[in-house]
């Protein structure tokens, strides 16, 4: 009698044990994982740069999660952010991206951050039909002929007209001068569509300087020359690393034009140098914005980090949640129907504004333009397309 009630028992057990083990399962099962691939730049000059962008996507991704993930037909999907460092170089994003799509298997990429990498991962991407979303690339090869690649900022070539009529019809600069890198795909592209909106307004570009990438710390000779032309306007379309040298020697020169630079320039720490007194820089996005979504994101970012956000936070955090809404909408992760899904979702309205999609990867965006005075900088004016 004992063994019959030892041996029931242990049918129990057993049985219980299995049943368990298939609701496991089952549970399992409802449970999926959606992986979206970060490129940023975490080490090298720019460093803080990718710093923000992982910070703003970290953000991203948590609040979709603590709202309960991505709910794709009958199962919760929990998205999962695989942050891989481009160490600042084209080559470093590539490595950076073969390591998302082959081994992580990713099913979607946010970044490169700028657009001399973000050109070169976006042709892999496409050849690869895997989804990517560029947080700041603004130039007009990352997303030309291309389906599978998006952006949320705005083009180079409307950057650049934006910031030469402003000089022109809001400074009333009559002309201007400009140092750029001419190895640089965007420094060249701002360059060349600043002087031809400047002129087509009816100003004069009295010096079109060029230099290249290794010989950004001395501009003595170039500034020389500009100081000479006597411009009202400075435009510098290069990198905070280089214009940060370039400033301080252009002051150093008597050159007393208003600086002018686009968004390759760190606001904070431009913001904090005397030589940017009275400057002008174009931004996709400023905390002075005050709309909900953008005042939200601000309490949330801050509270989270201790600091106030960058735009390119700003961005990436729109990056990622415009990819979990159109795979939420589509109901599916897989590239071809999200990417038919970013098309077809609509306007998104987000952190930087509304966002969509209708022939291209390219978004209808507004620019901002921020002024910098007295170590503070604020919003100056937003342009419209």
């Amino acid at each position: 009698m004992q063994k019959h009630k030892r041996y029931i028992y242990t049918i129990s057990i057993i049985l219980l044990s299995f049943v368990a083990i298939i609701c496991c399962e089952k549970s399992n099962k409802r449970i999926g994982e959606v992986k979206i691939g970060l490129i940023a730049m975490l080490t090298g000059e720019n460093a803080q740069n990718g710093r923000n962008m992982a910070d703003g996507a970290r953000l991203a991704v948590d609040r979709v999660n603590e709202r309960g993930g991505l709910k794709l037909g009958k199962r919760t999907h929990r998205v999962v952010l695989i942050i891989e460092d481009e160490r600042g170089s084209p080559d470093g994003a590539m490595d950076a991206a073969r390591k998302l799509i082959f081994k992580e298997e990713v099913n979607a990429i946010v970044g490169p951050q700028f657009s001399s990498s973000a050109i070169p991962v976006a042709k892999l991407a496409e050849k690869e039909k895997v989804v990517m979303l560029a947080p700041m690339s603004t130039h007009p090869e990352t997303t030309a002929g291309k389906r599978y690649v998006f952006r949320i900022p705005y083009l180079d070539t409307f950057q650049g007209m934006v910031i030469g009529r402003f000089a022109r019809e809001v400074l009333g600069a009559e002309t201007a001068a400009v140092l750029y890198d001419v190895a640089g795909v965007y420094n060249r592209t701002l360059a060349e569509i600043f002087r031809e909106t400047f002129e087509r307004s009816g100003g004069v570009v009295n010096a079109f300087e060029t230099y290249t990438t290794d010989q950004n710390q001395d501009f003595m000779e170039q500034l020389g020359r500009i100081s000479s032309a006597a411009p009202h306007v400075l435009f510098l379309p290069n990198y905070s690393g280089d214009v940060l040298i370039q400033a301080h020697q252009a002051r150093k020169q008597g050159i007393t034009a208003i600086l002018l630079g686009g968004d390759g320039w760190d606001q904070v720490q431009v913001t904090q140098i005397g030589d940017f007194d009275g400057s002008y820089m174009t931004r996709h996005w400023d905390p002075g914005i005050y709309n909900d979504i953008s005042i939200a994101f601000c309490k949330a970012y801050k509270k989270r980090y201790g600091r106030d956000p960058e735009d390119v936070a700003a961005t990436t955090y729109d990056a990622i949640e415009m990819l979990c809404t159109a795979i939420e909408f589509a109901g599916k992760a897989d590239a071809g129907t999200v990417q038919k899904a970013l098309y077809s979702v609509g306007t998104y309205r987000g952190v930087t504004g509304t966002i969509s999609y209708t022939e291209s990867g390219d978004p209808v965006k507004s620019a901002v333009i921020v002024g910098i005075k007295n170590g503070s900088a604020s919003v100056h004016t937003i342009i419209e397309p």
